[in-house]
């Protein structure tokens, strides 16, 4: 491989991160390099989300400090817990402070969302929140609407080894019960949503976005790139 086109670093949140740098390289254009760092969740406790997120902004330093052209934070729900106005607020001042764009899951979710024209939507996460909000339904916009939830019923250590026929069986399902949503969101990058995207917007004319190719979209476009990808959803196709 020649000169880097662009280092994205990424903080993964996660039990352990094993299925998304793999995603990650099958989908980038050749040159682009993921730079990560993870931090591990164990529980979806108030205590742990705020350290994760403390954990995090010094993610963000480090990041900056080898060279990324744009640093997302991951963690949707360590990103919603501090509300959507504060989050947005950090990330500006995060953007200023570094000389480099800062964004996280959460909002990489949301302006994907927003760039598919996403108005009624359908959420697929891979557990049930007991202790904190729907991470996909926390990234939703004004002007749209939840229509209908799934989840896979899985403990954060099962991410890893949800079969991939799981998220397209949810989707399906979903798509069934409310055939009037026009865009489906797979919450949380670490289990295997990406093979279902094609699929799914073939089989039913919508829209899908998952949580990994929206943070993998976001880095792209942050970063310059612009090139098109195909195989992986109209959000990498048209936007």
């Amino acid at each position: 491989m020649g000169e880097a086109r662009a280092r994205i670093g990424y903080s993964s949140v996660a039990y352990v991160t094993e299925l998304l740098p793999r995603y990650f390289y099958s989908i980038v254009p050749d040159g682009v390099l993921l730079s990560l760092l993870t931090l591990q969740i164990t529980d979806h406790t108030q205590d742990q989300l705020e350290s994760l997120h403390q954990q995090g902004l010094k993610a963000v330093e480090s990041f900056a400090t080898a060279g990324a052209d744009v640093i997302i934070m991951g963690g949707a729900p360590t990103n919603i817990a501090h509300g959507r106005q504060n989050l947005e607020n950090a990330l500006a001042e995060l953007t200023q402070r570094y000389g480099v764009p800062v964004s996280s899951s959460s909002m990489a979710q949301k302006r994907a969302l927003r760039a598919v024209g996403a108005r009624k939507i359908g959420t697929i996460n891979p557990a049930v929140p007991r202790k904190i909000g729907d991470s996909a339904s926390g990234s939703l916009d004004e002007g749209m609407q939840l229509m209908g939830r799934k989840h896979a019923h899985a403990r954060l250590q099962d991410y890893n080894r949800i079969p991939a026929s799981a998220a397209l069986q949810l989707g399906r399902e979903l798509m069934r019960e409310q055939p009037d949503i026009d865009t489906l969101i797979f919450g949380c990058p670490h289990w295997a949503t990406i093979e279902s995207i094609e699929p799914l917007e073939q089989e039913f004319g919508v829209s899908v976005v998952t949580a990994l190719q929206a943070i993998i979209w976001e880095g792209l476009r942050l970063s310059g790139i612009d090139d098109k990808v195909n195989g992986y959803g109209r959000l990498f196709r048209d936007h």
